[in-house]
Formats: structure tokens, C-alpha cells, sequence
């Protein structure tokens, strides 16, 4: 959870958040498979979520609290 609030707050505090996330995405495989994700959800991140929160039988909402404090 801590890693992501990293990624976010990165992100929040780039000058050009686009150009830090395309930095981000050719250093971290992670970030690329997630994006890569995404695309294949239909390019809608918050669908892509809550679909692979209902695959590994999560509460998406508790995430979401969690990312929230």
C-alpha cells in the first residue's frame, strides 16, 4: 500500500505528471504491466480495478480507504 502511495504522490508533485508517468512506466515493469492492464479492460482505470478487485476477492472499497489516509 505504501508503495503505491509513493507512485501517487510522485506523480501529484511532478512538474509534468505525463512525462513523470512515461518515466515511471520504461523503468518499472510494474507500473507497464498495470497500464498494459488497463488497455486490455478497455481503457477505463477504474473499471480495470474493481474487475481485478472482484478477481482476487477483494473489497474494492477497502482499498480505496486505505489509499484515502
Amino acid at each position: 500500500m505504501q508503495q503505491i502511495k509513493g507512485v501517487m504522490n510522485q506523480i501529484k508533485m511532478a512538474q509534468n505528471p505525463q512525462y513523470a508517468l512515461n518515466q515511471m512506466l520504461m523503468s518499472n515493469p510494474q507500473i507497464a504491466q498495470a497500464i498494459n492492464f488497463i488497455k486490455s479492460s478497455g481503457g477505463n482505470p477504474q473499471q480495470a480495478f474493481y474487475n481485478l478487485a472482484q478477481q482476487k476477492g477483494v473489497d474494492p472499497q477497502m482499498v480505496l480507504n486505505e489509499l484515502q489516509k
